[in-house]
């Protein structure tokens, strides 16, 4: 099915492949969330992915004469699905597919089928707006566009609730509160303070052409995350943790990194973290001596990690 002719469409049919831009997958999905309310819903996600359990739970009776729903998250497709839409009858099937766009068999689901692309400013303010009106963000579009030149489109969710907190949002709040993803990484740094190599090179580098704050920010980002990937691993397993979590995939070999530092951390440990952070990201905002808060921080957390 052709873009124009699913943005047409009065109600979404009972089974459906989407696949595609990360951003408009995310926003279908809570679509689908929306349409499957009422139904007994099974979500797959992943490597949880199983055909057997799947089939059984489209063929079941519901309890109550309900409708089953079946929500599958994967990167790998399998030629069986077929099986599931042949015994679907009048349950629902929507399955995301966020694997390889070469790869995804849109002849088994017919002509139920998108894919969708990278959303243009047009279509990003659209969505933004959408979302800011549904959770209550007063945000007015030339700040939204100001928003979107500082960040990766695909966490313009993510920014917003951080904007949520804000009584009024213009240019230098967002400057505040928004991690600009458009500088540097700061990851590569922050792996050697968790791993007790030495960065101190790294950050004299890193503050030639960034502000302190900018550091501090993505210091808080980087301990919220591996705290993420702590959770994921302990509550959910240790595959397609940075896809889960981050919405994409980042390679191996840093994820094996910060899995390995994510699980040697305990949720005391990074209770304290967090309180390091937090309260220096209040201090530096105040502070004439924007780098001793830094650098304070950063000491406290090498100290608090030892």
């Amino acid at each position: 099915m052709k873009l124009w002719e699913f943005n047409k469409l009065q109600a979404l049919p009972n089974y459906f492949l989407f696949y595609g831009d990360e951003l408009f997958m995310d926003v279908w999905r809570d679509k689908v969330k929306e349409i499957t309310a009422n139904t007994n819903t099974l979500k797959l996600y992943y490597d949880e992915f199983d055909m057997d359990k799947a089939f059984s739970h489209l063929s079941q009776n519901s309890l109550f004469g309900d409708k089953n729903s079946l929500i599958v998250v994967s990167d790998k497709f399998d030629d069986k699905i077929k099986r599931l839409i042949e015994i679907l009858k009048d349950n629902y099937f929507y399955f995301f597919f966020s694997g390889d766009a070469k790869k995804a068999k849109t002849k088994i689901f017919k002509n139920n089928f998108v894919r969708f692309f990278k959303p243009n400013l047009g279509e990003l303010i659209t969505i933004a707006n959408q979302y800011a009106t549904t959770h209550d963000i007063n945000i007015d579009t030339n700040h939204l566009k100001y928003l979107i030149s500082k960040i990766d489109y695909r966490f313009i969710f993510r920014e917003l609730d951080k904007l949520a907190l804000v009584d009024q949002i213009n240019n230098a709040t967002i400057d505040t509160l928004v991690f600009d993803y458009n500088q540097t990484s700061f990851d590569y740094m922050f792996d050697k303070l968790f791993t007790n190599q030495d960065f101190l090179n790294d950050l004299r580098n890193i503050l030639i052409t960034n502000e302190h704050i900018a550091v501090l920010l993505s210091l808080v980002r980087y301990i919220r995350i591996l705290y993420m990937f702590h959770l994921h691993i302990k509550n959910i397993g240790y595959e397609n943790v940075s896809k889960d979590v981050l919405g994409y995939q980042i390679p191996k070999n840093l994820e094996d990194v910060r899995k390995t530092i994510a699980l040697k951390i305990s949720e005391d440990k990074f209770l304290d973290l967090f309180e390091i952070a937090l309260q220096a990201e209040l201090d530096i905002k105040s502070s004439k001596d924007k780098e001793a808060v830094l650098f304070e921080a950063i000491l406290k957390i090498k100290t608090a990690l030892n």
